[in-house]
């Protein structure tokens, strides 16, 4: 048999020559591969050009230089002489398009060689079928037939351009994405090609005998192997997915699996991110991810490597039980996917990622790597396999977000359960029940993974929340709903107790008026919730967080150290850790203004917050007095205090700068607080119209008498305080006698 239709042998290099040129042997991209995609210029890393350019220009420079290997191909034969390839197809085409159009310019016995490595003299007779078939789908293939023998063989006068209104090209090819990157990649090299100085003959005999390529049978590959491309056109390696797809598909069930691979291509394809900064062209990166978030399952491990893992799992015979695997966890996620549109399950992912865009394929692979291991991975696997059933999954997501949200807040991370835990807890379970009260400080099974503590899953809260929710599950759910609970409602457990965590009275009804009570005090921080007769609430609330240390007094991010401050109206978790906020709460809503000025009183009191002079000054007191001031002036005007704090209210700790009239002593009457001003940010700012000034319920102005344009000459002519401070005097007067 002649040498050039001699079997190709595994780990050999081949010309294109001895590649293409047997009359037997046929080169086929398999329909589980990718299109064709380094005709288009926006593949990959660069938006201005496309792969072609870079592939041709390189063989331009080397051709003179001896031979060039490429890099591996790996394929797999089935039956003899066809030969599918499972790596390398984006290379090995493109050199098949140059072969053509190089044959359109050629003369001579070049021209000959050129073109038995098109089509066999024997195919030229019969199907007219060319050596290299591109079976990603029909079109594909009639195209490429099509192309070799009417465009490369038949005209030598067309151009690319008039491809397109030739009687053979049909309109379905123009919806061929592969297609359409050939055709953009024939015009590249068709402009490459007519460089003058170029010799068409040595860049011919360079691309048929000098241009070789590593061929590699997939099922007798070395798991110790690493693949690599010595001509890297796209600057960067192969991507992990055109890694691990031949290592992972190499055996000889590969049908089903190839045709596996095909669909989650195309569902990753169809599903791919589209947005302007993060676009994916290819499906690549979405099946990298998902093969990634398998991996992570299967092995419950954080970082994974997967061309490793996939030779280790191929030299253990294990490949095509792994390949199962990742098909029932496609199947898991595709059923996701149809349950995102259910509004319970929906909303559950908008509280866990805060957006809205989540009822698609999209949504879930915009989750970062926290949500991808504390909400995804567990999931997937407990639908894949405990239930899918509607209602077990959205209770079991439930149950994520809660500990997702223990693991994101400090004040909450004692109850944290890590996602290899919880993955553990699914494979030792058999149904929904036991998952949900899977003991983890008695189970033998749990494996503990080194420098990762184990807390308890079915925490002392779970357990009392089943008690309760038998009968009021409907207003459980809505409290563990809250965006400042998600899940954790230990903290009304905490306030209904009666000696400790172990001794809670689980009394609905009272938990129910916690209830109620926490959520007024929260309406009071959203201005938009708060009802006319609440605004002394909020006012009262607001100052109430400042005195017990909800709102930090001091520095100012980014602000000058010679100021401090705070921000009055923030909506924030600190109280969970105050001992007096958890008492006001099981304070009766009725009550709970009458509540909050006894403690404002208290504090005033025991802090002799109106006594301060220039020898006891204190810029945090001095903070603390004015908000109450406010508080106390809002009451008398019934109104709602400012949401609007800037960056701050805040004061100068030199307090000479917070003077009206420097020549006097320091009092309230004659001082001022501000909004921190961050740039330049070594000032304070106050009010500087006349629609703001005196307005009692802004925090930048003073409180009665003196006028914006008497206060703003201050430096110059210095201000009588006295109106101010009789008006301030009258106030507190007022104010004691009510409430002390």
């Amino acid at each position: 048999m002649d040498s050039i239709n001699s079997p190709l042998e595994h780990g050999k290099e081949y010309s294109m020559a001895e590649l293409f040129a047997t009359n037997h042997r046929k080169i086929i991209i398999p329909d589980f591969q990718r299109d064709y995609c380094w005709g288009d210029k926006n593949y990959g890393d660069k938006s201005d050009t496309d792969i072609v350019s870079g592939f041709i220009q390189t063989l331009k420079d080397e051709y003179k230089n001896g031979t060039i290997v490429l890099g591996k191909i790996d394929v797999y034969q089935k039956p003899m002489n066809h030969i599918y390839l499972t790596d390398g197809q984006q290379r090995l085409t493109t050199i098949f398009l140059l072969i053509g159009m190089l044959y359109r310019i050629s003369t001579g016995e070049t021209k000959t060689r050129l073109k038995k490595c098109l089509i066999s003299d024997y195919e030229e007779k019969d199907d007219r079928e060319p050596y290299l078939q591109y079976s990603i789908r029909e079109s594909s293939v009639f195209f490429l037939r099509d192309l070799v023998n009417e465009f490369f063989i038949a005209s030598n006068t067309l151009k690319v351009e008039d491809i397109e209104t030739q009687s053979w090209f049909f309109n379905e090819y123009r919806f061929d994405p592969t297609i359409n990157s050939m055709r953009k990649a024939l015009e590249t090299i068709e402009f490459a090609l007519k460089e003058k100085e170029l010799s068409l003959q040595d860049l011919s005999i360079f691309v048929l005998d000098n241009l070789k390529i590593q061929y590699f049978k997939v099922d007798e590959r070395k798991h110790g192997e690493e693949r690599f491309v010595i001509i890297n056109t796209t600057g960067k390696s192969l991507t992990t997915t055109e890694n691990i797809k031949p290592i992972l598909l190499g055996s000889e069930n590969i049908d089903i699996y190839s045709n596996q691979w095909e669909d989650r291509e195309t569902f990753f394809w169809l599903n791919r991110r589209k947005e302007k900064i993060n676009e994916e062209l290819v499906a690549d990166k979405g099946v990298g991810d998902f093969i990634t978030w398998c991996l992570q399952i299967i092995e419950k491990q954080d970082e994974i490597d997967l061309v490793k893992k996939s030779k280790e799992y191929l030299k253990a015979n294990k490949n095509l039980d792994i390949l199962e695997e990742v098909n029932k966890l496609f199947f898991s996620l595709s059923k996701l996917i149809g349950l995102l549109l259910k509004d319970n399950i929906q909303a559950q992912f908008k509280f866990i990622n805060d957006r809205k865009d989540v009822n698609d394929i999209v949504g879930l692979r915009l989750l970062n790597k926290e949500r991808n291991q504390n909400i995804l991975l567990p999931l997937l696997c407990f639908m894949n396999k405990i239930t899918s059933n509607e209602y077990d999954v959205y209770q079991f997501l439930r149950r994520l977000r809660k500990n997702y949200f223990d693991f994101k807040r400090k004040e909450r991370n004692r109850d944290y359960v890590d996602w290899r835990y919880i993955l553990q807890i699914i494979e030792f379970s058999n149904n929904p029940q036991q998952v949900h009260q899977f003991v983890t400080n008695k189970s033998p099974h749990i494996k503990i993974i080194p420098n990762v503590s184990l807390n308890e899953w079915f925490s002392q809260e779970e357990r009392n929340k089943v008690l309760l929710k038998k009968d009021h599950i409907f207003e459980i759910e809505k409290w563990e709903d809250h965006p400042d609970f998600m899940g954790d409602i230990s903290f009304l457990l905490k306030v209904d107790r009666k000696k400790n965590d172990e001794d809670i009275d689980l009394n609905f009804e009272r938990l129910e008026q916690c209830w109620l009570t926490y959520c007024k005090l929260d309406n009071c921080l959203h201005e938009e919730k708060i009802i006319n007769h609440d605004y002394q609430l909020s006012n009262y609330y607001r100052l109430f967080r400042v005195f017990i240390g909800c709102q930090p007094l001091g520095h100012i991010d980014y602000c000058s150290w010679d100021i401090e401050g705070c921000l009055f109206s923030n909506s924030n978790l600190n109280h969970f850790s105050k001992d007096k906020f958890l008492t006001l709460c099981s304070t009766p809503s009725d009550k709970l203004l009458s509540e909050l000025r006894n403690e404002i009183a208290l504090v005033i009191k025991e802090d002799n917050l109106f006594e301060l002079t220039d020898d006891n000054f204190d810029v945090k007191r001095f903070l603390k007095a004015w908000l109450a001031l406010k508080v106390i002036q809002a009451e008398k005007k019934e109104i709602l205090l400012s949401f609007g704090d800037g960056n701050g209210i805040a004061a100068y700790i030199d307090v000479n700068q917070n003077k009206l009239n420097k020549l006097l002593p320091f009092s309230i009457a004659n001082a001022i607080c501000g909004y921190a001003i961050k740039s330049p940010a070594n000032r304070i700012d106050y009010a500087s119209s006349e629609e703001h000034w005196l307005n009692p319920s802004h925090f930048d102005t003073i409180f009665d008498a003196i006028s914006l344009i008497n206060f703003n000459n201050r430096e110059n002519t210095p201000i009588s305080i006295d109106a101010n401070e009789k008006f301030i005097n009258q106030l507190l007067n007022n104010w004691v006698m009510n409430y002390q």
